[in-house]
């Protein structure tokens, strides 16, 4: 009995032994992986490579995949030169059958980033779709909010701003819901950058100084430094020059101290183009060739060219032809490189189709005549080798045989022809979509469109109240069903009155009349009343849930603007100027559910019938000063 007491006692204390070591072991493969998040590399490989060894000595499978997993991230992005989603993939069938789901997530993620990062877009997006489809199965809300801000980034490479600024909100929402103040601050970058390039620059500058101070509260030099080169970058922009040298100035010295190269590469470039503003030819050079040497280190192809370019502008201005043409032949060798097959939108499909049935029309006329050519030959074989009844027959057989083959092609011509009108009208349609019409005839008949002046525009910018918070409490579903009933309206309402819907940027909505023909003020004004009624009647209607009742408000301005095409990739109608600007500013200083006017517009429709205004008097608008307001109501409106 003493015995069997013994064996007992230690077959228990044997089994908590290992159950204590595997418990360190996997804390320790735990550590490789928050060191590797933290951007610490070098001790993440250390802490990888201890953590497959004691593995592989215990010849535990799933401790040692993951070990793997992890050094291997670690190692290539230590080295970006080493880039190798591949070897990534190979472990994912293993992690699968060792049911890691977690560790299989995060390899679809790192493969993702890494065939962006060579220009595979298509194939970096399925990865970020099979490693969303994880985190939605398990409800990790963290991992789905870090597959939407990668999205966001793919599709604002592409150009294609209203997509990347959907998925940066629905990953800020997700974010600002767990309260993970890293990831925060990744999701407000994300969105000042998509700011940067469909303005306001203050957006930018406001998203971009919101991260800054997530980043101080982390204090995290690396996020510091990335929100202060960024804030700097924006300073420049915007044309504050010494505000910017001063915060890029800091920025740099930072990301010094932690000798990140591909940091160090971009915040170098940035200030080469400030010194360039500021005509300071050597020390533009200087941070140009800084640039270059930090992105040839990191292998960082992308700023490797902007250096190029950079370097290309200082030698340019600076009169030295050769070094110019040199920067410009690298610049452009760069560029040509990089691969990007994944960005095909439907227009140029649209005409891809449209190429490929007009070359298969041609094809098939040209078989049916070498067909008829062959057949002839034929025939003048049959009349000298054969009698006359005999010729008569066969010729009899052919002329069917020819009438049966041009039948099916004149069938076949027909279909292909209803078909090259079917794309082609779906093509036209979809311009005329996102186009005027004028435009999308210029832009059809050479290929592109000038920008053009417009004296007299009248703009209307709305806006929904406290949208973020109410976003909340709306599943993602849920709040696009929203936004698209209210916009779906918007659209009918503006093309009744005969304008153009310009954008929308999250919720707020752009319009404008005068674009197509000579400005009509009061159908702009006419159309913002039916807006606003609409919204009203909505909030109104029991039916309507009270978490997406919205309230509006509306701003209208009139004047000068520039309008135009934007991009290449994918065709965006835009219109600029200090009118757009003052009609956004009249929004923000408009009450709920009511309609802003500016003097511009109030001095063209003041004495229209139907209309009544109250006098704000003049009210202070940020960076514009104290301007002249009114609010517009139909004749004998009642209180909303």
């Amino acid at each position: 009995m003493k015995f069997v007491t013994f064996y007992i006692v230690l077959f228990l204390t044997a089994t908590q032994l290992f159950g204590q070591s595997k418990a360190e072991l996997d804390s320790l493969i735990d550590h490789a992986y928050n060191l590797y998040t933290d951007r610490q590399y070098e001790e993440a490989i250390q802490i990888a490579e201890d953590a497959l060894e004691k593995s592989e000595a215990k010849e535990d499978s799933a401790q040692i995949l993951k070990s793997q997993l992890y050094l291997l991230m670690a190692k290539q992005e230590f080295n970006p030169s080493t880039y190798d989603p591949k070897s990534i993939e190979r472990l994912i069938p293993k992690l699968q059958a060792q049911g890691l789901w977690i560790e299989r997530a995060r390899a679809y993620s790192f493969s993702a980033y890494t065939y962006a990062y060579f220009g595979d877009l298509e194939k970096a997006i399925s990865n970020h779709l099979s490693a969303l489809a994880i985190y939605e199965e398990h409800e990790v809300l963290t991992g789905i909010a870090s597959v939407y801000n990668s999205l966001s980034l793919i599709y604002y490479d592409q150009y294609d701003y209203e997509e990347a600024f959907s998925y940066a909100r629905k990953s800020l929402a997700l974010e600002q819901g767990v309260g993970d103040l890293d990831r925060i601050h990744t999701s407000y970058n994300n969105l000042a950058i998509i700011f940067e390039h469909t303005g306001p620059i203050d957006s930018a500058i406001f998203y971009h100084k919101k991260a800054l101070d997530i980043a101080y509260q982390e204090k995290s030099p690396y996020s510091i430094g990335l929100s202060l080169s960024n804030l700097g970058n924006n300073y420049a922009n915007k044309g504050d020059l010494d505000l910017a040298e001063e915060t890029l100035l800091e920025a740099l010295k930072i990301r010094d101290s932690l000798g990140l190269t591909r940091g160090l590469a971009y915040t170098h470039n940035r200030l080469a183009a400030l010194y360039l503003k500021k005509n300071q030819l050597a020390k533009s050079k200087y941070h140009g060739e800084k640039s270059l040497e930090n992105a040839q280190q990191a292998s960082e192809v992308k700023v490797i060219r902007m250096a190029y370019e950079r370097l290309m502008e200082v030698a340019e201005k600076s009169g030295n032809t050769e070094e110019e043409l040199t920067y410009f032949k690298k610049a452009v060798e760069l560029r040509d490189s990089i691969r990007n097959d994944s960005n095909t939108k439907e227009i140029t499909q649209l005409m891809l189709n449209y190429d490929f049935e007009k070359k298969q029309l041609l094809d098939s006329i040209q078989n049916a005549q070498l067909m008829r050519e062959q057949s002839l030959l034929f025939e003048e074989k049959l009349k000298v080798e054969r009698n006359r009844q005999l010729i008569f027959l066969i010729s009899g057989l052919f002329l069917l045989i020819l009438v049966i083959l041009w039948w099916r092609r004149y069938v076949f011509i027909k279909k292909s022809n209803e078909v090259i009108e079917a794309e082609k009208d779906r093509s036209d349609k979809l311009l005329l979509n996102i186009l005027p019409a004028e435009v999308a005839e210029e832009l059809k008949e050479k290929g592109f469109s000038e920008a053009r002046d417009f004296e007299e525009v009248t703009v209307i910018f709305t806006d929904f109240a406290d949208f973020t918070q109410k976003a909340q409490h709306l599943s993602a579903k849920e709040l696009v069903n929203e936004l698209n009933t209210c916009f779906k309206k918007f659209d009918e309402i503006i093309a009744s009155h005969g304008l153009e819907k310009i954008k929308t940027i999250g919720d707020a909505y752009m319009a404008a009349g005068g674009l197509n023909k000579k400005s009509e003020v009061q159908a702009v004004v006419r159309a913002a009343l039916e807006m606003r009624d609409f919204i009203v009647q909505r909030n109104n209607n029991p039916s309507t849930p009270n978490n997406a009742k919205f309230d509006m408000r509306v701003g209208i301005n009139t004047g000068p603007v520039v309008a135009g095409i934007v991009g290449i990739k994918k065709f965006q109608f835009d219109i600029w100027g200090d009118t757009v600007n003052t009609a956004q500013r009249m929004e923000g200083a408009c009450e709920l559910n009511k309609i802003n006017i500016s003097e511009n517009t109030y001095a063209e429709i003041q004495n229209e019938e139907g209309l009544e205004f109250e006098y704000r008097g003049e009210l202070e608008v940020k960076g514009k000063g104290k301007l002249k307001m009114w609010f517009v109501f139909e004749k004998n409106h009642s209180a909303a």
